[in-house]
């Protein structure tokens, strides 16, 4: 006899190891666990079934779990849905939120993680079909039983794991302009890395750290960060801030704690006189020296609201100037050696950007 108390889970992954490896660990947590070993298989099981959780693979070959999640958006099913994956991308990660996914985990997975998904994933789902429930029995005093059943959920949300709360929480506050900024940013420190002969192994880590330099600038003030005239002493302290509290983010995220050192140091200078920590030279993780060049490189060949962007000639001249000061001089000499052609082709390659200013 099925235990009604006890989600109904449906697997789906191309590996049939994988799906083994679920079946085994969930069987003493689920009412039952049925197997797909692609979208369209997941489909006709959805459609034919009846199941509480989808468990999916993001990469699959022909549809995705993004596919599958997505026509599960359309079709209105009421299961939650966890993706699964090897290979963690913001990109990703955003559009598995805004298509409502419930959980997000990475591989490689333990059994506790597993099944701790899918208990919280079941509690919230039931909490939905209640709450559901109780709004359609609402009758005279709707709005404001509305309103209440709202904080509920938002309340049970912010049991959502941290990652997507982290990350989409501090890419939908920024302006559309300083996003197109740290996609640039993170294709030129990702092309300067591989040239200074980066560790492989830790670039990830170094684009994530690079695309969320600015993740701190969510706890300061809009009246600050948006504001048209120069700042007071009190409020440049203020914005001073943003790099220990992205550190402070970043960390409370496993897998992006090695991307903070990059967060936390993106303002330091090679002679030491810049911020939070004053570090000086080769204290400062290279990491976060190339980032600084590659930020003054896309600032300075960029057009803003507010003026045009000087060009690539003056970016060089700047960069060139401040070696040894604000910049690691050997960082210096290898971007001296790259052409501005180079760099047009890095800049488009990142995607979404305007023209590079000559």
């Amino acid at each position: 006899m099925i235990n009604q108390s006890l989600p109904k889970v449906l697997v789906v992954d191309d590996d049939a190891a994988v799906r083994f490896f679920f079946r085994e660990v969930l069987k003493e947590n689920a009412a039952r666990v049925a197997e797909a070993g692609d979208a369209a298989l997941a489909l006709e099981s959805i459609e034919s079934g009846d199941f509480d959780i989808i468990v999916c693979d993001v990469w699959m070959p022909g549809a995705s779990g993004l596919d599958l999640l997505s026509m599960a958006q359309q079709t209105r099913w009421d299961v939650g849905f966890i993706l699964v994956t090897g290979e963690i991308q913001v990109e990703t990660v955003i559009l598995a939120l805004r298509l409502q996914a419930s959980d997000f985990l990475l591989k490689p997975l333990t059994a506790e993680e597993i099944t701790r998904s899918v208990t919280r994933t079941f509690e919230r789902l039931l909490s939905l079909r209640q709450a559901r429930a109780y709004k359609g029995s609402l009758e005279t005093s709707i709005q404001r039983r509305t309103h209440e059943l709202e904080v509920a959920l938002s309340e049970l949300e912010s049991n959502y794991q941290m990652t997507l709360e982290a990350l989409v929480a501090a890419l939908d506050s920024r302006e559309h302009e300083t996003f197109s900024h740290s996609l640039r940013v993170r294709a030129y420190t990702r092309y300067l890395a591989r040239r200074a002969g980066f560790p492989p192994a830790l670039l990830p880590s170094l684009e994530q750290g690079a695309l969320l330099h600015d993740i701190g600038k969510i706890s300061v003030a809009d009246a600050i960060l948006l504001k048209p005239a120069k700042l007071t002493a009190d409020e440049w302290m203020e914005m001073r801030r943003h790099p220990v509290a992205g550190d402070d983010i970043l960390k409370r995220v496993p897998f992006l704690r090695p991307a903070s050192a990059v967060v936390r140091h993106h303002h330091e200078r090679y002679d030491g006189t810049g911020y939070p920590d004053g570090l000086k030279g080769a204290e400062i993780p290279l990491g976060a020296r190339l980032f600084t060049v590659a930020d003054t490189l896309d600032a300075m060949t960029s057009d803003r609201s507010y003026r045009k962007g000087p060009g690539f000639e003056a970016a060089r001249k700047e960069v060139q100037r401040w070696s040894g000061r604000q910049f690691d001089p050997h960082i210096v000499d290898l971007f001296l050696k790259i052409p501005p052609a180079t760099w047009l082709r890095v800049r488009d390659e990142a995607g979404n950007c305007p023209v590079l200013a000559k």
